[in-house]
């Protein structure tokens, strides 16, 4: 497991590896509950160890303590959407959650976004043209002599990449490179169709039918068109200097871009199909309709006039409209709508409230944020109506002069007077810090495959651990004399250790 810790510093915000754990440590030889230990049938002097969410929730407190972090401070724990981590009766996040009681879970908005996408396999026209484009890379990528001769016709354009389930922007990179080369794989599978060795070419063959129709290329045109709009959004999310107020921003902006799709998708569909057409005049596809009959049940039976108003009903709305469902019910469900309304003390919001939003912020601060240490933030109703009254007539006063008032969160809490606004200010820090994504724990274990190859793959778990740390924070200077000095003492050498 691969813990990241989040937090501000002289006005930025920071996400620090913190080093891998080696989660079965927690198991010993006199280890003997029935929770962490499964007794094997027929063997009951051997066990099967089990990484439940609860053991893996005391692992990272146990980390956590052994940094002497005070555990009241955490206010945000970011994980993906499995359930070991999220389960509401034995998940990591609710084991953690009870030491640190100051914490929200705040689900990585990369994995819901990928997790959204996916949801356009329902769709069987998408569903077929992801699988075609799968296996048209695997054939490739399987043999050198049909990736020569596929390097030879893209002429140095990009090569083509995987579809990859866990590196998200890889997604939309291949269907994107896919959709720019296909009359070059095209020709690639018609060279290859004519070879003498026989699984290649009668391999080649299938694949050129499968990509030489018209459901295939209006499949792929739809998919690549949602895509345009959340593949930069996808890289905008793994930044460490997003905060949950620009994350939302970004959520919305997509969310109102798949709606006017949907509204005006018939205008849209339209300027579409005509480069629609344009690759299949170019790749001698006939522009025909499925074949449909009055009780199929299996394929998307419409009654339409047109071939294009079939793929704009059967693919192309029904696209949008799963994408978009899902997207809200990922982002826009009741408890992040109400967590993510204290982003109206952000100064370009503050300045747009009326007395009613002021009084449901404070409904939601005092709900949400009833900690143990009374001190941490003052929940008296009054107060806190007359501090964020007093924030909003500040901002309101910067706004009439000509000051600057769009400012994010960080900036918003490091300008934000302790003696005036206490409460604002904390408030302020705990909404910069909460994780948007786990992108630095996923790029913490992309350094494994440079770090345990097969020349090193019996390292220790301080030395892999120690690695990660010297690879990942590359920017800290290193004292190689100290270095020295210290490898130098470690025990007693037969020989003398001098450089």
């Amino acid at each position: 497991m691969s813990l990241i810790i989040r937090y501000p510093y002289k006005g930025i915000i920071k996400e620090c590896f913190m080093g891998f754990i080696n989660c079965h440590d927690i198991y010993d030889a006199t280890a003997t509950d029935d929770d962490t230990i499964e007794q094997v049938e027929g063997n009951p002097e051997t066990f099967e160890p089990k990484l439940t969410g609860d053991i893996l929730g005391e692992v990272v407190v146990n980390m956590l303590k052994s940094l002497t972090l005070n555990l009241k401070n955490c206010v945000g724990i970011g994980t993906d959407g499995c359930a070991v981590m999220v389960s509401i009766a034995r998940g990591a996040v609710k084991k953690v959650q009870s030491h640190a009681t100051n914490t929200l879970h705040c689900p990585c908005s990369n994995h819901a976004l990928n997790l959204s996408i996916s949801k356009s396999s329902n769709v069987q026209v998408i569903r077929n043209t992801i699988g075609i484009v799968t296996d048209v890379i695997s054939f490739f990528n399987l043999s050198f002599k049909r990736n020569f001769v596929l390097k030879k016709v893209l002429n140095h354009k990009p090569h083509l990449k995987s579809l990859c389930e866990t590196r998200w922007v890889e997604r939309h990179d291949c269907i994107m490179i896919f959709k720019s080369s296909l009359s070059d794989i095209v020709e690639s599978l018609s060279l290859i169709s004519n070879w003498q060795e026989q699984i290649s070419s009668s391999k080649a063959k299938i694949l050129l039918l499968a990509l030489c129709t018209c459901e295939f290329i209006n499949g792929l045109q739809c998919l690549s068109s949602v895509l345009c709009v959340t593949s930069k959004i996808s890289k905008l999310l793994q930044a460490e200097w997003q905060d949950v107020c620009q994350t939302k921003e970004i959520i919305t902006d997509v969310i109102n871009n798949l709606e006017e799709k949907r509204k005006n998708s018939i205008e849209n569909f339209h300027e579409l199909y005509i480069e629609t057409k344009e690759i299949m005049l170019n790749l001698e596809v006939e522009e025909k309709l499925p074949r449909l009959i009055g009780r199929q049940t299996k394929r998307p039976n419409y009654p339409v006039s047109s071939v294009e108003e079939y793929y704009r009903v059967a693919v192309y709305i029904s696209l949008v409209e799963n994408i978009l469902n899902y997207m809200k019910e990922r982002f826009n469900n009741e408890k992040n709508q109400t967590f993510l309304f204290l982003s109206q003390l952000t100064p370009k919001n503050i300045i747009k409230t009326n007395n009613d939003d002021i009084v449901k912020v404070v409904d939601v601060i005092k709900k949400y944020y009833t900690f143990e240490d009374m001190d941490f933030i003052d929940l008296e109703e009054m107060n806190l109506k007359t501090e964020i009254n007093l924030w909003k007539s500040k901002w309101i006063r910067i706004k009439d002069e000509g000051g600057h008032v769009n400012l994010d969160v960080i900036t918003s809490a490091e300008t934000c007077n302790e003696i005036l606004y206490p409460t604002v200010k904390k408030l302020l820090f705990i909404l910069a810090c909460l994780p948007v994504s786990v992108a630095s724990a996923e790029r913490s274990f992309s350094t494994l495959r440079r770090l345990k190859t097969w020349l090193r793959s019996t390292m220790g778990q301080n030395r892999l651990s120690g690695l990660a740390l010297l690879h990942v924070h590359r920017s800290i200077s290193i004292n190689i004399d100290k270095i020295i000095d210290k490898f130098s003492q470690m025990k007693k050498r037969n020989i003398d250790f001098i450089i």
